[in-house]
């Protein structure tokens, strides 16, 4: 049973009574959230958490390739790394772990472009290879499991 004034509206349900203020602009439907409208602002959520945990691990990535190119005597090029791959890979405590694999150049001497890997696993570097001249490859382990 409705009753309508001019903005309330009255509903009666279950032996209960419910009211609410019914804007003209918006449907009264719009107020009520089904299973699916949480549901897809959950994975919202997840998403963005997801791509700020990847920017942040980009950045951190991005540190790291500096210090290791400085480190090295090149010259970090373009100055900026690149997310190449996702990998669920097995930690060292049997369970499984989301790496980001992370692309950079470098170069030794102006004329040449060299190709660098850093594998990172939230904000922490796992390991950084690097395509050194006077070295088949140049390959930094981290301390921190």
């Amino acid at each position: 049973m409705r009753l309508g004034l001019s903005n309330l509206r009255f509903t009666a349900r279950s032996s209960r009574l419910f009211f609410c203020f019914q804007l003209s602009l918006i449907p009264p439907k719009l107020y009520a959230m089904e299973l699916s409208d949480i549901v897809i602002l959950i994975m919202v959520f997840l998403l963005g958490r997801f791509w700020w945990q990847t920017l942040e691990a980009r950045e951190a990535a991005e540190r790291l390739c500096k210090t290791a190119c400085v480190k090295a005597n090149v010259q970090l090029l373009d100055g900026t790394v690149s997310l190449k791959k996702l990998r669920l890979e097995k930690s060292t405590r049997g369970g499984r772990m989301l790496l980001r694999y992370f692309g950079f150049e470098f170069s030794v001497s102006s004329d040449d472009r060299r190709q660098g890997v850093i594998a990172m696993h939230g904000g922490r570097q796992q390991y950084l290879v690097m395509d050194l001249p006077e070295q088949a490859v140049i390959t930094v382990e981290s301390e921190e499991e």
